[in-house]
């Protein structure tokens, strides 16, 4: 309870404590810029994690491997000039055909579900289809449910897949699979699968956007290296180059972490990018497809259930450490260990995306 008299003063002390929380991650990035090699370290991993020693002997190969070797001796790509700067970038292809949901099929199994209008549930739906009504456009004319069904009708048609999912999601949990259906109304060029890399949660550095497309049969991964913290802001502007109108996104738990953490980076440097759009999370569509037939909902875990499992790759929350021990080394060994470990997430992430459509 606030007592007055005492009620700013209260306010002000939490005022004080968040905003030295805030300036605190503000210094570990401009820290980071300078060379700094204050990260936190793997607070996950105990000492005799099986796990967290093997990703040790991996950094320590790496690192005698490629002693005094520069990034771009160690792999090939082009040093990318953007409006906010200079970044990395790498680009390699793997054979990955994407599978897609057919448009048609993808209109009638929208259409031929009632219960996605409010006020129809499986009593209803069956009542309404013993009575003549085959799919939602029988019922633009119904007294009582014409105005919805109308409504979602032209959404179907003009291809809203934005707003369709929107939808679906009001009336269903979002793994739904009506939700992933929609996908069947762009083509796989249209789809723009987006992992990124960072030095820990939220407010924290960028330093990897790993983006791909397909084009027939190939995927092309394109990845935006910052070689050091100041260079995120050019990794973010040329993810933007990627996106437009057209474009759908294609995420592993990205509408809880990677897109809400560009669009914080984006707010950082003030660089006006729009990801609101079509967004396909396959985190939840692979829990309703895969429950009860893997260990975990990791990515790796799933991958090594639909087609097997990686070599040499480090866990994703020794991803600070690796960076931090490039910084503090000028060895590209870590670094490209990171590289690596997002490549192989964007084609898992591709291949799973493609199972899962398949049905």
């Amino acid at each position: 309870m606030l007592i007055e008299g005492h009620d700013d003063q209260k306010l002000r002390r939490v005022g004080a404590r968040i905003k030295s929380r805030v300036d605190q991650a503000s210094n570990a990035a401009d820290g980071a810029r300078g060379g700094s090699s204050q990260f936190i370290p793997a607070l996950f991993y105990p000492a005799g994690n099986s796990d967290y020693a093997q990703a040790l002997t991996l950094k320590r190969a790496l690192i005698e491997k490629h002693d005094g070797k520069s990034l771009e001796e160690v792999t090939p790509g082009t040093e990318l000039v953007t409006e906010r700067g200079t970044c990395y970038r790498v680009q390699t292809e793997a054979r990955v055909g994407i599978h897609t949901i057919p448009p048609k099929q993808a209109k009638e199994r929208l259409l031929s579900d009632f219960k996605l209008l409010p006020g129809i549930r499986e009593t209803t739906e069956h009542a309404l289809k013993e009575r003549g009504y085959r799919s939602i456009a029988d019922l633009v004319e119904h007294d009582r449910f014409g105005a919805q069904a109308l409504h979602f009708l032209e959404l179907v048609e003009t291809r809203n897949s934005g707003e369709l999912i929107e939808w679906v999601g009001r009336r269903f949990p979002r793994s739904y699979p009506l939700a992933l259906q929609t996908s069947g109304f762009y083509t796989p060029d249209q789809l723009l699968f987006v992992d990124v890399e960072s030095l820990g949660l939220f407010a924290s550095p960028i330093i990897i956007i790993g983006v791909a497309a397909a084009v027939d049969e190939t995927l092309t991964v394109s990845q935006y290296v910052a070689r050091n913290v100041g260079e995120e802001p050019a990794a973010l502007a040329a993810l933007l180059s990627h996106v437009n109108a057209s474009t759908a996104l294609v995420t592993f738990n990205g509408r809880a972490f990677d897109v809400p953490f560009l669009e914080q980076r984006f707010a950082y440097y003030r660089i006006h990018g729009n990801l609101q759009r079509a967004h396909f999370d396959m985190l939840q569509f692979a829990r309703r497809r895969w429950r009860g037939l893997t260990p975990d909902f990791k990515l790796t875990s799933l991958e090594k259930h639909v087609i097997g499992a990686r070599h040499s790759d480090i866990p994703s929350a020794l991803v600070p450490e690796f960076y931090e021990t490039y910084l503090r080394t000028k060895n590209a060994g870590p670094l490209l260990a990171i590289i690596d470990h997002n490549r192989h997430d964007l084609i898992a992430l591709a291949h799973i995306f493609s199972k899962i459509c398949e049905g």
